[in-house]
């Protein structure tokens, strides 16, 4: 880096610290930073990019948001104890009306 790039990144770093004291949001003005610091580094990735390809859904997840979702196995299986439950109970009953 030139005298000049070098000046230039001090002053911004400095500002972002004066960002990051009163809390302001300063991911864009770090990935400045971290691009020209990285400049001269060969396949060198800003940390934005890298965000942005980790939160990026693989074809797989984005597949499984199109499924149905799986039912709830225990859930189902109290239900249809129930409702034997009060199949069996009406068959008694139909069983006393009749003897």
């Amino acid at each position: 880096m030139n005298e000049e790039t070098e000046e230039l990144l001090k002053e911004i770093k400095s500002y972002r610290n004066d960002m990051v004291a009163r809390n302001y949001p300063f991911q864009e003005i770090s990935d400045i930073i971290t691009r020209w610091e990285m400049r001269d580094v060969p396949g060198a990735v800003a940390p934005s990019q890298i965000k942005n390809f980790l939160e990026k859904k693989t074809v797989s997840e984005e597949l499984q948001n199109e499924l149905e979702p799986i039912k709830d196995f225990l859930e189902e299986a109290e239900k249809e104890k129930k409702e034997l439950a009060d199949c069996l109970k009406e068959a008694r009953r139909q069983t006393k009306e009749r003897t």
